[in-house]
């Protein structure tokens, strides 16, 4: 009876939340045509330093994490303004709880399907609460194996990370990593893995392209590695992080990177709530009533992997795409690597400063 309370409670305070303004709430630009018409739309909600991705296509959803417990009333009331009831997909990226802290209560509101996340051994608080609300509202698991996919609408989504008995000291390399595809258009979704996981995806020779990346770990250097940017090659890439926040993100060297590339950023911290719309072919991307950009679908066929280590024939060191000590390096004396293996095969030996 007390959970039952709770619930009724505050769906009652998501209602009074709306009606009367208590609660900000992301526009969802109701006036605009291109977004109106969108066969996809992608909500990247700013809920501060955090991450929550609402997913739409046809009349299925999907929310990929929650955000901090303290932003529930932004989340819950987003997706209650979308005119959504069910979520077909609830997806915990990993158990930290500025991605599942409000998931809990997303649970208790609305009616979710299925709750998908890694096998992990951190054994979170907030992640048990997630667990209790999936047992008490007779939520389904699903810990996806390698390669399974979700369907939302007619959008597929691919599991490219992690496989199952893969073993991590670091929680955030347990991530679910996502691709969504519809159409000719795609999006990869990296949760908080960092560049150990990254350089592994590339050197597997995965197809990583994508149009839109949403940058890992809320911009951190620790992830968004040259190698795995090259890869992915996006149009554009999308930050969720909070103004100010005490990491310093997005860090320089994410800025960098992606800037060289010529690849658009967005960000939650200076846009607010980000909507990337679309109809498989072209991407939009809107704060509130303001149109930031566009993209192109790039329907490239990637045949090959990309190199992800640079060597010195002078030195037979080789580097980190984004090493420092190449800017001196010049062409002709540089050679390309697809894997650490074949550098160290042909005599290369790892650069001390970047630890490629």
């Amino acid at each position: 009876m007390k959970n039952r309370l709770k619930f009724i409670t505050l769906s009652f305070f998501i209602f009074i939340s709306i009606i009367t303004g208590g609660c900000e709430i992301p526009s969802v630009l109701s006036d605009s045509n291109s977004l109106k018409d969108a066969e996809l739309t992608v909500s990247f909600i700013d809920v501060g330093q955090g991450d929550a991705t609402l997913i739409e296509c046809g009349n299925e959803a999907m929310l990929i994490d929650a955000g901090l417990y303290s932003q529930r009333h932004k989340v819950l009331s987003y997706i209650a303004n979308q005119g959504i009831n069910k979520l077909d997909y609830c997806v915990a990226t990993h158990p930290h709880s500025d991605h599942i802290g409000a998931m809990s209560q997303v649970i208790y509101n609305f009616n979710v399907e299925t709750l998908v996340y890694p096998v992990c051994d951190e054994n979170a608080e907030s992640f048990n609460y997630v667990l209790d609300a999936c047992d008490e509202r007779g939520v389904s698991y699903l810990n996806p194996k390698l390669y399974d996919t979700l369907k939302v609408g007619d959008a597929t989504l691919t599991v490219l990370s992690p496989d199952k008995g893969e073993k991590f000291d670091n929680v955030n390399n347990y991530s679910l990593i996502l691709k969504l595809e519809y159409k000719n258009v795609s999006f990869m979704f990296t949760g908080d893995a960092e560049a150990d996981v990254e350089k592994e995806l590339v050197k597997r020779g995965e197809n990583l392209r994508a149009d839109v990346l949403k940058c890992g770990h809320h911009g951190s250097s620790t992830s968004s590695s040259a190698a795995f940017i090259n890869a992915v090659n996006p149009a554009a890439a999308v930050i969720s992080c909070q103004e100010g926040n005490d990491y310093g993100h997005p860090h320089r060297e994410t800025i960098s990177t992606l800037e060289k590339r010529n690849i658009e950023i967005y960000r939650t911290d200076l846009d607010s709530t980000i909507v990337a719309a679309s109809d498989g072919e072209t991407i939009t991307f809107y704060s509130g009533n303001e149109v930031l950009g566009t993209a192109t679908a790039n329907t490239e066929t990637v045949t090959s992997p990309t190199y992800s280590y640079i060597g010195n024939k002078n030195s037979k060191v080789f580097h980190s795409l984004d090493c420092s000590s190449l800017i001196s390096t010049k062409d002709k004396n540089k050679v390309y690597f697809i894997t650490r293996d074949e550098a160290e095969s042909k005599n290369y030996s790892p650069c001390k400063a970047c630890n490629p």
